[in-house]
């Protein structure tokens, strides 16, 4: 319940979330029978209110707990604090130096800490105590926990204990029977015996043949391998044929009696595959002996560490050089601009406005050149935000076919075939037509500008997880497939062709963006995508997408809305000055009345102060750390009604698809042009 109070001229609220419990400190506590006027901290009710939640927070606290305030340490203890001390009266308005003068010399620095603003936690302290009429020792870990005041200093502390004598005697237990058995065991290993039996290497005595003589269980355990006596093959003839010419030169020496270097070879399990070990010699003229240690898995992972490693190059290489194609992307985009506008800005200074539409128009379509690329590297990133709609595929394709045909070019022959009644797609339409023109194009570079393309829908029901190229869980899916019959992709570039940057095009010619787009739109709307291509054979790519549950909505056809508003105020909120500018005074020349703010603290302010507004526009990312999305959360608090416009390019904090979802609540992404900002509000307010 909110409840607005007006006194002085200032707008108070005050918000219940729930209905205020009874204060701790009524005059049955122990704490308000005391009398504190003796004491550095003066008469009870003259205590700050910190104080006081702070007094409420430790007699919740279930915990031996004591409050230490101001520059005396004044005391404010729990009966659990008094209880683990073994006190027999209470210490209330003591100084804390002097309850604990016997262990000053080692709590002190943590008080000269704690007062500082650094927390500290103590484990394990010893603590004499009285209990039972008799001094023993017990065991506590403490916390010294700063609180700060209304200007934020520290004005005292919070001490709590947590007796851990049960652990601490446990855990000496536990270390004096490690120790015992420690020593047992040293005992039992110094056993020459016991140490053939029980160690994890293979041990081997060999005779002057080469020939296993004997060998302890770990030869079986680790190579498959029974009696050494029964092994017919020679040691030698057991390790890999590449390693076998150095193995026999170094049990050649050994049976000389010369020592060796360790080395590491391959050797044949029983079942055939072989296993890596580090073997050291000790030579011996009568019974020479080898000890191996299986190597196996480290050498594994060495290896994947090399393989990712390669990979990496593979990638900052492939990095590299999307980086020049981007700079040569964006170059080319911000000259367009840049000379666009110099050109404009001339002819307007000489009063000439021949060609003033064709340099508008040019710095337009750089513009749109720029927010592709951008919205390429939100797409394949999958932080690209999503607005997905119930939609007929059939119904998307029909209407973007002259885009696509546009984009073939004139050479290239089109065929659709589309499903007689395919199921709804819950997608959001404008990436799918990106991932369209995307694909149409990698298809027309493919067959060089000359060539056939087939676009497909159908309807499919997996009744089982699939097992192609990706795994896809049983359900319905409707199937779109982009066909070309052009020079096609080798494997290891259809291995690599979704990788981020990855391009087969010369530079300055791809940016290595147009299929991971399409890969992390598809993933992020829930479906899959894959590609079956050989060199020569042209290139399919597959995109799957999950049938949508429901009809689809019938098509709204919206006028554009055109007239003037009268009276309507809007909060603006953005915190880029030149863009919130531009908008701000496209919405005044409709007929709006706006306020704008940079941040979401000013936006409540002008909200409480200013309000009513008939609509918020807000940014999601704001500065401050209090995003559009929190702000509207508070906004909606204090007028649930209050219709909100979000609008956003890219942002760390989504807003929750339940919140988008309440009534006058809408989502634009930039960038966006001014006129349909317009349209977007008029709109909203005539929901």
């Amino acid at each position: 319940m909110a409840t607005d109070l007006h006194a002085q001229g200032a707008d108070i609220q005050v918000i219940h979330l729930a209905p205020p419990a009874p204060p701790l400190l009524g005059v049955d506590s122990p704490i308000a029978c005391f009398d504190w006027s003796m004491t550095p901290l003066g008469d009870l009710t003259s205590w700050p209110p910190t104080l006081r939640i702070a007094v409420d927070m430790l007699l919740l606290s279930p915990f031996p707990c004591t409050l230490v305030w101001g520059a005396a340490l004044t005391v404010i203890h729990n009966d659990a604090y008094r209880v683990m001390l073994g006190l027999e009266s209470d210490r209330q308005g003591h100084a804390f130096d002097a309850l604990w003068e016997q262990h000053w010399e080692s709590m002190g620095t943590f008080v000269f800490k704690v007062l500082e603003g650094q927390g500290s936690l103590v484990e394990d302290m010893p603590l004499p105590v009285h209990r039972g009429g008799a001094t023993t020792t017990a065991w506590v870990t403490g916390c010294f926990s700063p609180i700060r005041n209304d200007q934020g200093m520290v004005a005292g502390f919070l001490h709590a204990l947590i007796e851990t004598t049960t652990s601490v005697e446990a855990s000496r237990e536990w270390r004096e029977q490690a120790q015992s058995f420690e020593g047992r065991l040293t005992r039992y290993l110094a056993d020459p015996e016991h140490t053939w039996q029980l160690s994890p290497d293979v041990m081997l005595m060999l005779d002057a043949d080469l020939r296993v003589r004997t060998a302890n269980p770990a030869w079986q355990r680790l190579l498959g391998w029974g009696e050494a006596s029964q092994l017919r093959a020679t040691l030698p003839e057991l390790f890999h044929p590449v390693d076998r010419t150095e193995v026999r030169l170094v049990l050649m020496a050994l049976v000389q009696g010369r020592d060796t270097a360790p080395f590491e070879g391959r050797v044949r399990h029983s079942d055939g595959h072989y296993r890596w070990f580090r073997w050291v010699g000790i030579a011996n003229q009568a019974l020479p002996a080898l000890v191996g240690r299986d190597i196996t898995e480290d050498r594994d992972a060495v290896q994947r560490l090399a393989e990712a490693a390669v990979r990496e190059s593979q990638r900052m290489e492939s990095v590299v050089k999307v980086a020049g194609g981007l700079a040569h992307e964006m170059n080319n985009v911000l000259s367009g601009v840049g000379s666009s506008l110099e050109l404009l800005e001339r002819r307007i200074a000489q009063g000439r406005m021949e060609r003033v539409e064709e340099y508008v128009k040019m710095a337009r379509e750089c513009a749109q050149r720029a927010i592709g690329l951008t919205q390429n590297l939100l797409a394949f990133a999958r932080s690209q935000p999503l607005s997905p709609n119930p939609l007929n595929i059939n119904r998307l394709l029909q209407e973007a076919l002259p885009m696509l045909r546009q984009t073939l070019g004139t050479e290239m022959r089109l065929d659709v075939q589309l499903d007689v009644a395919p199921w709804p797609l819950q997608v959001d339409p404008d990436p799918l037509r990106n991932a369209l023109l995307h694909l149409c194009s990698n298809a027309r570079d493919a067959c060089l500008g000359n060539g056939n393309l087939t676009i497909r829908t159908a309807n499919e029901r997996l009744a089982m997880a699939s097992a192609g190229p990706v795994a896809l869980p049983p359900g319905d899916y409707v199937t779109l497939q982009v066909e070309d019959d052009g020079h096609g992709m080798s494997r290891e570039d259809v291995a690599r062709a979704f990788e981020p940057f990855f391009t087969t095009k010369p530079l300055g010619q791809g940016a290595g963006l147009g299929l991971p787009m399409v890969h992390g739109f598809v993933q992020q709307s829930g479906g899959q995508v894959w590609i079956e291509s050989m060199p020569e054979k042209g290139t399919r790519v597959v995109l799957m997408f999950p049938r949508a549950l429901g009809p689809l909505p019938e098509r709204a056809y919206l006028d554009v809305l055109s007239q003037q508003a009268w009276g309507q105020r809007l909060l603006l909120v953005d915190d880029e000055d030149n863009l919130r500018g531009l908008m701000k005074e496209a919405l005044v020349d409709c007929g709006f009345e706006v306020c704008e703010a940079a941040d979401a603290n000013s936006a409540l302010g002008q909200f409480r102060h200013g309000a009513p507004f008939d609509l918020v526009v807000t940014d999601i990312g704001l500065p401050g750390g209090f995003s559009g999305r929190q702000m509207a959360k508070a906004l909606r608090m204090i007028k649930p009604e209050q219709k909100i416009l979000f609008i956003t390019g890219y942002t760390s904090d989504p807003v929750e698809q339940a919140l988008l979802d309440e009534p006058g609540t809408a989502l634009m992404f930039k960038p966006f042009s001014l006129q349909t900002l317009v349209e977007q509000v008029q709109r909203m307010l005539q929901a």
